[in-house]
């Protein structure tokens, strides 16, 4: 076994570390105006509509917003180490949720997938938050790792079982593009555990091929999939939207046509509030507003993954890495959908889209990684211990 210190960090670098919550929360608030404001745009449709006014919509975003600002302050003050002692009992929480997507009258379909229930008038999608549970239980799992948990069971067994658990839940309920998000956890958690990448790329390629082999099964995901890869053939078809949305980013050209006047918004790009808000500001705002947005979201992500590089201990680590990765790929996977790179999924855009469940999951998370780096380490030192390809990582 050998030690490399890696030690390179000057007294700008700790600055930066120091001031990195104010970086974070600044980035978020200004994603949630962008978000705010192109919402007011695109709402002006309603006026025609049938929702007769945009008020009620506008009305809703405002509510969710100002709920996930006051769960991100709470959040930001409960010690993570609490949340992680207590996550078998929110992940379970969380599996209480998934089975009410399927009870009749409690859960319904959306779009094919039956991850959604109504409470009160308002619809929750569970997956949204049980991905912050699974990111705190994968982090306890992380800790016991030497040690054995329920019924003498090793944790890495336990670990693979629950995640697998969900996964074939999701699955069920045709949910692929969250089951893929969960598995990105499980591969990220067996990193930070130090298993070989000769063990972790074939597992991360299985997984995707999991995914895709039971999209192909259904009707719904096979035939979008099959409009993705020849859009031209089915323009009026599964290939609508995204053809819309290529439309609309390219219709605003270099500065865009103008807040407001996106010509897309009126009916012609279904999900022009949620999955599909993003064409809509690349049409009104054009290339260098959609460019800055992306520069806002790799400064979050980046922001995000600093923070938790500097948690004080693995539990810290493996949750602030987890809700990073979680923000980023949902991003990475909402532009690649709209700009034609990857086959049409509901993800919303993190911060921007309309809607309270992603909302909530995002704000939240952000409060997380603020308590994180709130009780960042004062040495900033890495040390990594390292025998062949076995890794472990002391902050």
């Amino acid at each position: 076994m050998h030690r490399l210190d890696l030690d390179p960090f000057n007294q700008k670098t700790k600055k930066f570390s120091q001031f990195s919550s104010l970086l974070l929360l600044g980035l978020t608030l200004t994603l949630l105006s962008i978000g705010i404001i192109a919402l007011f745009s695109v709402s002006g449709k309603f006026v025609l509509g049938k929702e007769s006014l945009a008020s009620s919509l506008m009305f809703r975003q405002f509510l969710w917003v100002f709920v996930g600002l006051i769960f991100c302050f709470i959040f930001s003050f409960i010690d993570y180490h609490r949340l992680v002692e207590h996550s078998f009992f929110l992940l379970s929480c969380g599996f209480f949720l998934f089975l009410l997507c399927f009870v009749p009258g409690i859960g319904h379909k959306v779009h094919g997938s039956s991850r959604w229930i109504s409470i009160g008038g308002f619809s929750v999608e569970p997956s949204e938050f049980t991905k912050i549970f699974l990111s705190l239980f994968l982090a306890q799992m992380l800790k016991k790792k030497k040690g054995r948990d329920l019924l003498y069971t090793s944790p890495k067994l336990i670990t693979f079982l629950i995640v697998g658990l969900f996964i074939a839940l999701l699955m069920i309920s045709g949910d692929l593009g969250h089951s893929l998000l969960y598995f990105l956890l499980y591969v990220l958690y067996l990193y930070l555990d130090g298993f070989a990448l000769k063990f972790i790329l074939p597992t991360l390629g299985s997984g995707i091929l999991l995914v895709l082999a039971v999209g192909l099964l259904m009707p719904e995901r096979r035939s979008r999939l099959m409009a993705f890869l020849d859009m031209g053939q089915d323009i009026e078809g599964k290939a609508y939207q995204q053809w819309q949305s290529l439309i609309a980013l390219g219709s605003g050209g270099l500065t865009g046509l103008g807040l407001g006047n996106s010509r897309q918004k009126m009916f012609y790009l279904p999900e022009s509030t949620t999955d599909f808000i993003f064409p809509i500001i690349g049409e009104e705002l054009g290339l260098l507003a959609t460019l800055f947005i992306v520069g806002l979201y790799l400064g979050f992500v980046l922001t995000a993954g600093w923070i938790s590089l500097f948690a004080p201990d693995k539990e810290g680590l493996m949750v602030g890495t987890s809700l990073s990765l979680l923000i980023g790929m949902q991003t990475l996977f909402n532009l690649g959908v709209v700009t034609g790179l990857l086959p049409n999924k509901g993800f919303p855009l993190p911060f921007i889209s309309y809607g309270g469940s992603n909302l909530l999951f995002c704000l939240i998370s952000v409060g997380i990684l603020l308590n994180i780096q709130r009780q960042r380490s004062p040495e900033f030192r890495i040390s990594i211990e390292q025998k062949g390809a076995q890794r472990s990582i002391n902050l």
